[in-house]
């Protein structure tokens, strides 16, 4: 099951136009649950552009928000990320 265009429009545009949030996701999409303190370590940023992904349902958070993790709408986004234009 892929995700319908207009979706990814929004996503690439919206979501994932920003570089610094692009690369944010690429990294918990790899390791599939990140640690939020690593996330946080060199980004001073990375609290707003965190909750943009979740909002975005690319990622999720633990409970008390220690660790992030790739949901399946965000891995299926990863899988083609690379192949997509960005506009």
């Amino acid at each position: 099951m892929g995700i319908d265009t207009t979706t990814v429009g929004y996503l690439m545009g919206s979501v994932l136009g920003p570089t610094d949030i692009r690369h944010l996701f690429r990294v918990i999409a790899q390791q599939r649950i990140a640690d939020a303190a690593s996330l946080r370590a060199n980004n001073a940023d990375a609290d707003r552009e965190l909750k943009i992904l979740e909002e975005a349902d690319l990622i999720g958070a633990s409970p008390n928000q220690t660790k992030y993790y790739v949901t399946a709408k965000g891995l299926k986004v990863a899988r083609d990320l690379d192949s997509l234009p960005v506009g």
